[in-house]
């Protein structure tokens, strides 16, 4: 029952040090806020421009 003990015990000394290691290999400084990004002006002016065609052409058909 010893080894059965022991054998046990080596083996969740492995795992925690192998997580401890991945945890430290995973880990990184991010930063709370982000920034916004300003690439995404351009895609909402074409979709509001897409978005007035489609409803003009709904009110040209049902109108």
């Amino acid at each position: 029952m010893t080894m059965r003990t022991t054998l046990g015990t080596a083996q969740q000394l492995h795992l925690s040090r192998a997580a401890r290691t991945a945890g430290e290999a995973f880990a990184f400084d991010e930063p709370e806020i982000l920034e916004p990004s300003r690439t995404r002006l351009p895609i909402t002016v074409f979709l509001a421009g897409l978005a007035a065609v489609a409803l003009t052409a709904l009110y040209m058909i049902a109108g």
